[in-house]
């Protein structure tokens, strides 16, 4: 397949995108832009590409896609920038913070034939989550009961004045971070969230934001969740994801391991599933380790180069209605921030 030529908007956290994406056989940097000119220059000289601004970027016929790595607030704005213009969006989690706005341009990009993808929800379900689909039909799971999610790394912030400091802008920060990959992996394993709580502490942190939370959802039937994430935990790790799912019939258990602090940090290495159920009347157990290229959070590259090539989604592809979900989860867990209470899941 040949390279989709690629420019990264936002170098804030665009930066490792940027070299995430040196030597990548499916997509190739082509251009930078930020608005601190002499970061992009900087970046643009150590990949050996080009500095631009958007609006060069969007009517250059020699960019293929455009990497949106802004702010979430608005970022819909944004991507029909991009779309109308007849560029391919890869951004980041979470897409926006209005689920009517998510939805909406999502529903557009589909009727212009413009992939839009993201890294969490992914386009495609990872490694993990199809290996549990599979285990869930082969051996009668039967309906999903409760599910516990966790991630965390040890962080010491003090406030800078960035979006990252509002409350608003940045609802239960730790959730809205780093647990936002568990809620994407949740709808899909339990299905439609109704109600949510939250509970959340500032342990270390010099941010106003919290930096230690809980999320808890009662799904429709009666299933019930949590998603804990913090930025207090040292254990030598950063980033590792950890799931409990009961169903009716057995338990699965997920572990994927996260890049150790020590140097040389390690990568990604592994996601780990482990299987305990009772099928036919006999006790079974099983276990498998699924690549991490294909674990949950991971940016799908192959995927989107080909979706840019078809012009069209992929089979399979997540829906705009379950990206949407998901940023109305994090809408109803910013209200219950504010209110103290549980809050309904408005759909879009």
């Amino acid at each position: 397949m040949e390279q989709i030529r690629f420019a990264v908007v936002g170098l804030n956290f665009g930066a490792s995108i940027v070299k995430q994406l040196q030597g990548n056989s499916f997509v190739r940097v082509a251009a930078v832009c930020d608005l601190d000119p002499d970061k992009a220059r900087e970046i643009a000289s150590g990949c050996g590409c080009r500095v631009a601004s958007l609006e060069e970027l969007l009517v250059d016929p020699e960019i293929d896609a455009v990497g949106l790595y802004t702010p979430p607030v608005g970022r819909s704005a944004l991507i029909r920038k991009c779309i109308e213009c007849g560029k391919a969006v890869m951004t980041t989690k979470p897409l926006e913070r209005d689920p009517s706005a998510a939805l909406e341009i999502l529903k557009f990009a589909r009727s212009r034939g413009v992939p839009v993808h993201l890294n969490a929800p992914s386009p495609l379900p990872c490694g993990e989550l199809r290996k549990i689909d599979r285990w869930r039909e082969e051996y009668a799971l039967g309906r999903p009961v409760a599910v516990r999610w966790e991630t965390y790394v040890h962080y010491r912030e003090q406030p800078d004045g960035r979006w990252l400091d509002d409350p608003e802008k940045c609802p239960v920060a730790p959730i809205f971070r780093l647990g936002i990959y568990g809620i994407g992996e949740l709808i899909h394993l339990m299905g439609r969230p109704e109600e949510v709580q939250v509970f959340s502490s500032r342990i270390f942190t010099g941010r106003p934001t919290p930096d230690n939370a809980e999320l808890s959802i009662r799904f429709a039937g009666g299933a019930l969740g949590s998603l804990f994430a913090s930025f207090c935990i040292n254990d030598g790790h950063s980033y590792p994801s950890a799931m409990t799912i009961h169903y009716e019939n057995g338990t699965v258990k997920k572990r994927q391991y996260g890049p150790a602090f020590a140097v040389p940090k390690t990568r990604f290495d592994r996601v780990e599933l482990e299987l305990d159920c009772v099928c036919n009347g006999k006790c079974i157990h099983e276990t498998c380790t699924t690549p991490a290229e294909e674990r949950s959070g991971a940016y799908q590259w192959r995927n989107f180069a080909e979706a840019v090539r078809r012009g069209a989604p992929l089979p399979d592809e997540v829906s705009p209605e379950d990206v949407a979900l998901g940023i109305a989860v994090i809408d109803a867990m910013r209200r219950a921030e504010m209110s103290g209470r549980p809050e309904q899941v408005v759909l879009p």
